[in-house]
């Protein structure tokens, strides 16, 4: 494991554990980031020292209110971006029952997309 894979997993197991009183989330390694589950749906994403939330139409919303954007990527020299996952705000990230809430919703994001 590379020490950015180290810190990356590290960070995902702070949200783990932020999101504890919540639910019972595990991770997994996924392309050099680490996704969040619960009931094995992924509902968080892990990259580059940020988290990333699933988002829906309704959610959405709210992260472009608050200046967030999606969660993007370089490949072979081209930039990509998946649109369902965007950077959880930072005001959110600090506040622990607001962290928890918006995961609930970004839960819900993600059951909903496995229905469709």
């Amino acid at each position: 494991m590379t020490e950015q894979s180290r810190k990356t997993q590290a960070l995902a197991d702070h949200y783990v554990d932020q999101l504890s009183p919540w639910a019972k989330a595990t991770t997994r390694q996924m392309f050099g980031a680490v996704a969040l589950y619960r009931h094995d749906h992924v509902f968080a994403m892990v990259w580059q020292g940020g988290l990333y939330f699933k988002v829906d139409d309704g959610s959405r919303k709210d992260y472009e209110a608050a200046g967030s954007h999606a969660l993007g990527y370089v490949s072979e020299g081209e930039e990509h971006a998946l649109k369902s996952y965007w950077e959880v705000p930072a005001d959110v990230v600090e506040d622990r029952e607001q962290l928890q809430q918006w995961a609930e919703r970004a839960y819900h994001a993600a059951v909903k997309s496995a229905k469709d």
